[in-house]
């Protein structure tokens, strides 16, 4: 067994000096305030900011409308006994774009853009 006064000295020797307190502090309060740091530019400048990225709608004026001499085979339903394929031309639609006043190439979507560049 441990007499009292070795006890003592073992409670002693986990107790923290003023200065170790303080530094524990000081990097608590760092590590919480890096944590409301982050949140803070998240919501104030990374949401708007992605947000920018999204398309936003826009008036386009039809400028020309071009058949190019290409079909693309389209399947339809109208009804439950009602389906088929059939051949479609495809045109060339160019706007004027009301956000940023260009000429464009319409699209339905990016999905359509990225398949058909054409």
């Amino acid at each position: 067994m441990l007499s009292g006064e070795a006890m003592a000295k073992i409670r002693v020797a986990y107790e923290y000096t003023e200065a170790e307190d303080k530094s524990i502090r000081l990097g608590l309060f760092l590590i919480v305030s890096g944590i409301v740091s982050l949140f803070v530019l998240g919501f104030c400048w990374l949401n708007p900011a992605l947000q920018d990225l999204q398309g936003k709608a826009a008036n386009c004026t039809v400028l020309s409308v071009q058949q190019i001499g290409e079909l693309f085979e389209c399947t339809f339903t109208c009804g439950a006994d009602c389906k088929g394929t059939s051949l479609y031309p495809c045109l060339q639609i160019y706007v004027n774009n009301s956000e940023s006043n260009a000429r464009a190439l319409l699209h339905q979507d990016e999905h359509q853009l990225l398949t058909n560049p054409k």
